[in-house]
């Protein structure tokens, strides 16, 4: 090594992994109203801490029958349920905890980027992490995310540890085993994380430590599979059903060569092809993206192909492969975990295509991740994302006023987020008009909630096909952006 990488190594070792997490907390407590309520499913992961908190156990709380919960995986409510049971329960809490842990995690990967590049690629790359505009923007959500991002930043340095070592190590596989499993007791596509590391073991021929690190996590879910067993309906599971695979795989598949670029760089793609009106800028901008996720796709392959770097190639590899069969997008949020694992696919697949050396790669991808990050955290970006949801906040304060019935019932398309503001169960209304009536005839004060300008091309709401055949049995008690309508027996319908 030169005296010049020499000094790069020590700088990158004294400075690079606290000046990251410094830049990464900054950027994301620029990018987060600390006050905003959970929203989304961040208001069901609330709704399930706070059932943990009340004594009620894993319930959904905000449904009328408070029927026990199989959807979301424990580990994120848990951690919240601790985090209000220490500090108190209020949102400004759940935002600082996911700050931190995204801020940590940060820290842990810059820690492994130098373990697995150079210091001169790790320094800029560490870097890039911290200023991503998509790890600034939910890391200080309430959202299962960030603890996501903490756990798999510990799980892939504790892989990469015991990898390395050629003696055996009880202690660190049985530590690895239970980082695995948390990590898929947060979020269950952390399953394609505990393939890649047990794949990665046995490809180096620790086959021993390989079937330790699965048989721990496998039977420290176990309680958690045989929990959703037992409640019978709602598990994610359930959303595999029968489906035009080659077409789903197809659609997904230009989905996410869309998306990957985005995830490195800033939402431009996405706001070519989705928001945009010309189709020859969208075109273009899906000619380029693919272009760019393939050349990202080459470099994860020829890491994994690196015993340095396999886990950086397998982890998004494995995770992708489950993305394209999976019937859902969640606008992109799947792709977050992995923002770590496309940089270095990217340094990767730009450093063999061309002149351009690993180094300047990772130095051109920081480049790429400074402006839109910037641009998004500025005060005047951070509120006009909140104002998106003030005709929502301002209906649901309407709700809370008016629904005085104990056994008061709101249809909606995310009902946590009514229940938190408002604490009335709620329900998402079927798709079925005819299953919308028989709810409303259940003989409880019942109100339909429309609010499809929140989500961009959101698909009509049942609501207006029930509203058309139910005549003079529901009318409009608020339209203020938001619609709310009322069922009554006998009132006129406006």
């Amino acid at each position: 090594m030169t005296s010049r990488s020499a000094r790069w190594g020590r700088q990158f070792e004294r400075f690079a992994p606290a000046l990251a997490a410094v830049i990464a907390l900054s950027c994301i407590l620029s990018s987060t109203d600390l006050d905003a309520p959970p929203r989304y499913d961040g208001a069901g992961y609330a709704v399930l801490a706070t059932s943990i908190l009340e004594g009620n156990g894993y319930r959904a709380i905000d449904q009328p029958d408070a029927p026990q919960h199989a959807h979301f995986p424990p580990g994120y409510p848990a951690a919240l349920a601790a985090s209000w049971t220490w500090f108190g329960r209020s949102d400004r809490v759940a935002h600082v905890l996911s700050a931190a842990c995204t801020t940590i995690a940060v820290w842990f990967l810059a820690h492994w980027f130098a373990r697995v590049e150079s210091p001169r690629v790790a320094a800029p790359l560490a870097l890039a992490l911290a200023f991503n505009w998509s790890w600034a923007r939910v890391g200080g959500s309430i959202q299962s995310e960030p603890l996501f991002l903490l756990l798999t930043a510990l799980a892939v340095n504790a892989a990469d540890r015991l990898a390395r070592t050629d003696r055996r190590n009880r202690l660190g596989t049985l530590g690895l085993g239970v980082l695995l499993a948390a990590c898929v007791l947060t979020r269950h596509v952390g399953a394609c994380l505990v393939l890649a590391v047990v794949v990665d073991l046995a490809w180096r021929e620790r086959r021993a430590a390989a079937i330790a690190v699965g048989a721990t996590a496998t039977l420290l879910i176990s309680p958690w599979i045989a929990w959703q067993l037992r409640v019978g309906r709602g598990s994610q599971a359930g959303l595999l059903t029968a489906v035009d695979l080659p077409s789903l795989v197809a659609s997904q598949a230009l989905f996410y060569a869309r998306r990957i670029p985005d995830h490195l760089a800033g939402p431009f793609v996405e706001v070519a092809t989705v928001f945009g009106r010309s189709p020859g800028l969208a075109a273009s901008a899906t000619a380029g993206a693919i272009g760019a996720t393939a050349l990202v796709l080459y470099g994860l392959v020829k890491a994994a192909l690196n015993p340095r770097r396999r886990l950086a190639g397998l982890i998004p590899l494995a995770t992708l492969a489950l993305l394209l069969a999976w019937p859902f997008t969640e606008a992109g949020r799947f792709l977050v975990p992995l923002v770590p694992f496309l940089l270095v696919g990217a340094v990767e697949g730009l450093s063999r295509v061309g002149p351009m050396g690993r180094a300047r790669a990772a130095w051109l991808l920081l480049a790429a991740a400074v402006p839109y990050t910037a641009y998004s955290a500025l005060p005047s970006r951070v509120q006009a994302r909140e104002r998106t949801h003030a005709d929502f906040d301002d209906a649901c304060r309407w709700l809370a006023a008016r629904g005085k019935r104990p056994d008061a019932l709101v249809l909606t398309r995310h009902p946590g987020e009514v229940f938190w503001q408002t604490r009335l169960r709620a329900l998402v209304p079927p798709d079925d008009p005819a299953a919308i009536a028989r709810l409303t005839e259940e003989g409880r004060q019942t109100f339909l909630m429309v609010d499809d300008d929140r989500f961009a091309n959101a698909p009509a709401s049942p609501i207006g096909r029930y509203v058309e055949a139910a005549g003079g049995r529901v009318r409009t008690v608020y339209d203020r952006g938001v619609i709310i309508y009322e069922v009554t027996s006998s009132a006129p319908r406006r």
